[in-house]
């Protein structure tokens, strides 16, 4: 187990301490800071306020119990991440950002919405928003369907489509649809074809 120590002198942990020499503070799973608009473009009620809400999560891809002991309940832990940073093969670059700016293949991000959903518990809204991302990923590429599938199986096995199978209803998948405003049924196609690998 990693003493507080060795643990605050960790990468993570510097990181951690920009964001918060920044003024982002724990809350939940997260950092929230609330950031005031520079310009007023739009007008409408909502900008009454003049500042937005900014959350950043945190994603390890493991992390000793010990950690609790310093930041509790601050981290998401999925052990994909760690395929992201062992090869650029799996990394997106967004040069016109920065040239130390990326994220995660298609695949591994879908492999992760996939892991992700299950977990939800009893947050709906999480579910649908998780729901409206795979689908997104699955439905709006170069590739077919079945051809992102196969690419997301190198990362999960069976048994993750078979959580997600069970982790998904009728009020999840029409509240999807809605928010999307993609015709009804158009989940279904999507998710039969993900569901044919557990069969």
């Amino acid at each position: 187990m990693m003493t507080k120590t060795e643990l605050e002198s960790t990468s993570l942990f510097k990181m951690l301490n920009i964001l918060e020499s920044n003024g982002f503070k724990p809350e939940g799973f997260r950092y929230k800071k609330d950031i005031e608009y520079t310009q007023q473009v739009i007008k409408d009620e909502k900008q009454k306020n003049k500042e937005f809400v900014l959350y950043i999560d945190i994603l390890v891809n493991s992390f000793p119990p010990s950690l609790y002991d310093i930041h509790p309940n601050c981290f998401f832990e999925v052990p994909l991440i760690e395929q992201v940073y062992s090869s650029i093969k799996y990394q997106v670059k967004i040069s016109s950002v920065s040239d130390n700016l990326f994220i995660p293949v298609r695949e591994i991000i879908t492999a992760m919405k996939i892991q992700s959903l299950p977990s939800r518990g009893d947050a709906f809204h999480k579910k649908v928003k998780d729901l409206c991302d795979l689908y997104s990923l699955l439905w709006f590429s170069k590739k077919s369907v079945r051809e992102n599938i196969d690419d997301v199986l190198n990362f999960i096995g069976v048994n993750s489509i078979k959580r997600l199978k069970y982790g998904i209803n009728k009020d999840i998948i029409s509240a999807c649809e809605g928010y999307l405003e993609e015709p009804k049924g158009s989940l279904n196609t999507v998710l039969n074809d993900l569901y044919k690998y557990i069969t």
